[in-house]
């Protein structure tokens, strides 16, 4: 495994145009010891391009799984959309599986799936989102550190099903918080020991789970609206949608001291369920 990790197949190696440049002397890569053999790094490659056609399959899969458990229609509004006015809207997200949440599971507050919508204006400009990503890929929500360090706004129309664990702490409110452990006084991780076993709970004590997943056949809409300010133009314009899924935010992943290629493969292989785009007409 620690040779394999070695081999930057992101790079190019091992494929004809890669070491092509290599051999005629356009680029220039110190090899580990393990890789300096290019016809290791060609058999390598196809290797790798073999996983890589699987785990396609597998998106393709996972795709259809989650597109069967869940419906999504929409967008609903009243009356004619105005230039200059607040153009109100929502979707509805249907829950068709009878027998388990949207998202299920009992990882805790990891499994994601949001809603990310898009207005477009007469001139292909992109004027509204919810739904957005940071530079990380997360979630413009508490969590994301660019939303922290103040890099972009915080996304307060963000749709988000994502379950989220409430701890308590020495004073005042509980805090939204992305591991199941409570502060102590000196602001350092304390378990503190449970009348109950934690693998009952699947939390340990002094912690809820601030559910919002969708029941079995249950729905829920999602509400959104776009200040008249970025209206501005009558004309056609483009509102587009997609749900998204991803198994781990990448903030939790740095907090475990995950790797870049990690935190990479985790945004590569996210999915993108029901999108569609409509026209609307502005007068």
């Amino acid at each position: 495994m620690e040779e394999w990790l070695q081999f930057d197949y992101r790079a190019g190696w091992g494929t004809e145009d890669f070491e092509d440049k290599v051999a005629d002397g356009e680029i220039e890569v110190e090899f580990p010891e393990v890789w300096d053999n290019e016809d290791d790094r060609f058999e390598a490659r196809e290797i790798i391009d073999e996983n890589i056609e699987g785990l396609e399959y597998k998106r393709e899969l996972r795709r259809q799984v989650m597109e069967n458990g869940s419906h999504l229609d929409g967008p609903f509004f009243d009356g004619q959309p105005v230039a200059g006015k607040d153009f109100d809207f929502n979707y509805l997200i249907t829950n068709v599986n009878s027998g388990h949440n949207l998202p299920s599971g009992s990882l805790g507050a990891q499994p994601e799936i949001w809603l990310n919508v898009a207005l477009t204006d007469p001139d292909g400009n992109r004027i509204w989102e919810s739904g957005y990503v940071d530079s990380a890929g997360d979630m413009a929500d508490l969590h994301s550190e660019d939303v922290q360090s103040g890099k972009i706004a915080h996304d307060d129309q963000l749709f988000n099903l994502q379950t989220k664990f409430l701890t308590t702490n020495i004073k005042g409110t509980d805090r939204e918080m992305f591991l199941p452990v409570n502060f102590d006084v000196d602001q350092r991780p304390f378990l503190r020991q449970p009348n109950i076993p934690t693998t009952v709970l699947n939390h340990p004590a002094f912690v809820r789970m601030e559910g919002r997943s969708i029941p079995p056949l249950g729905d829920r809409e999602a509400k959104y609206s776009v200040p008249g300010e970025l209206m501005t133009k009558p004309g056609t314009y483009r509102l587009s949608v997609r749900m998204r899924s991803r198994a781990e935010p990448i903030y939790f992943m740095r907090f475990v001291g995950a790797t870049k290629e990690m935190e990479q493969s985790m945004n590569q292989w996210m999915l993108d369920m029901h999108p569609y785009t409509v026209e609307i007409e502005v007068q």
